[in-house]
Parts: structure tokens; sequence; C-alpha cells
């Protein structure tokens, strides 16, 4: 049972009836995966700045924190304590040969699905560079595979010849895809063990996410299993950095 200063206080400043919390309750639980009702309810005040450590258990608290990705917390928790952040409204408008219901769809993955994937996407990345670049500033010819530096530079060759076109960036990693940092971290991975325990694990997770990842790179419909899995995946990995020390 949701602890009932918690319910009050959240219905007060949500200026919400009972029925709508628990709506909203339900696409927390949709959104982030497995967690009773309550603990959806409490991720919601969590997100609304309502320090939950006044009225529930430190170990309640932290199970609350880490059924949210840190990118969600950061987004969501407003600047000054009792101030709303409103979210922008989207205008889903009607569009020649195409049903509303698909432009909703655009709307759905646009807001919810590719930003957490950005962050994910992004983080892996970003952890490569810093544990591979420690050995060395040639770490790319000399630990990233063959066919990862071939695809890579086909890319860079390709996009290099539109030059009013600004670099993704100045290293041939913002190059890789995906599939591409699955790879490198596979082909290194004492560099990586402190972070994952099981790199099958890893392998399986990446390929699903990829698999997401190329419906949303390609606008086409993405399932609630998809975007499940994804937003899953992308807290367990925050998860995984945390317990490991990597910021």
């Amino acid at each position: 049972m949701v602890h009932p200063k918690v319910r009050s206080q959240l219905l007060r400043q949500l200026d919400i009836t009972k029925q709508a919390l628990s709506q909203r309750a339900k696409r927390i639980k949709k959104r982030f995966g497995p967690m009773t009702t309550d603990e959806a309810v409490y991720v919601i005040a969590h997100l609304e700045g309502i320090d939950l450590s006044k009225y529930l258990p430190l170990a309640t608290v932290d199970r609350v924190r880490g059924l949210v990705p840190r990118s969600v917390t950061a987004f969501a928790i407003p600047a000054r304590r009792g101030q709303k952040l409103k979210k922008p409204k989207l205008k889903v408008s009607s569009y020649p040969a195409l049903k509303e219901t698909l432009i909703g769809e655009g709307f759905r993955i646009g807001t919810d699905i590719y930003p957490q994937l950005f962050v994910l996407e992004n983080s892996i990345r970003n952890v490569i560079s810093m544990r591979l670049s420690a050995t060395g500033t040639d770490w790319w010819d000399r630990l990233v595979p063959s066919e990862v530096r071939s695809s890579v530079q086909r890319t860079m060759t390709k996009e290099g010849r539109y030059r009013h076109r600004e670099p993704r960036g100045d290293h041939p990693l913002f190059y890789s895809n995906f599939d591409d940092l699955k790879k490198i971290v596979l082909a290194n991975r004492t560099y990586f063990d402190d972070i994952i325990q099981d790199f099958e694990w890893f392998r399986i997770k990446m390929e699903e996410t990829y698999m997401a990842r190329n419906n949303i790179a390609h606008c086409v419909k993405v399932s609630d299993d998809d975007s499940n899995s994804l937003l899953r995946f992308q807290r367990e990995w925050a998860t995984l950095l945390g317990a490991a020390g990597v910021k």
C-alpha cells in the first residue's frame, strides 16, 4: 500500500484524481518494465521531486531510484522544489497518404524511445573511448577489429564526399554503429570486465537493442516488447556503470 502522505502530496502537487494517478502508474510500469503498482507510484513521486526518504525505508528508496534510468531522472525532476515541469504539447496533424495513428506513433517514438536510445548508445560509445584510449593514442588501430575499421572507413569516405555536411566527430568511433560498438567491447573484454560480468548477456542485449534501433532508424513501428527491452537495457547499463564507479 502506498504511503498515505506520499499519495496525498503527489495528488496535491499534480492536481489530479486518484484514478488519474492510477493510470499514470500503469504507463510507468509499461515504460520502465516490471514493478509493482506501489513502486510505480513512488517512481512518479521521485520524478516529481518528492523526498521519499522522509516516508519510506532507505532500501525502498534505493529500489525506486534504481527503477528509473539516470537520464530520465535528470530530465524529469523540477529545477526548484514545488515547480512543475510542463511537457511540450505535440500537435498530431494530418498528412497526405498517412493515417493519424501512424503519425501518433512517430511522436511516441520521438519523445519516449529515441532519447533513451540516444543516451544508451552514446554512453556505451563514451565508455569504450575512456577505457581504450587509456591504453594509448593508437588504440583504434591496435584494438578495434579489422572488419569494424573497414566498415567505419567506408562510412567516413562516403560522408566525406559531401563537404557541406558537418562531420559526426573527430574520431572514427563517432562513425561506428551500434553493432560495431558491440564488436569492439567483445574483442576487448579485459578492459570492461569490471563493468560487464556476463558478456553473453551483453551480446544478446546489444543484438536485441540493435533490431529495435534499426526500426527507429528506418522510421517503422516499434513494438511494445522492443520498447520495453530497450528501456530495461538502458536502466541495467546505468546500474552496471554505477556499480563499477563509472561516471
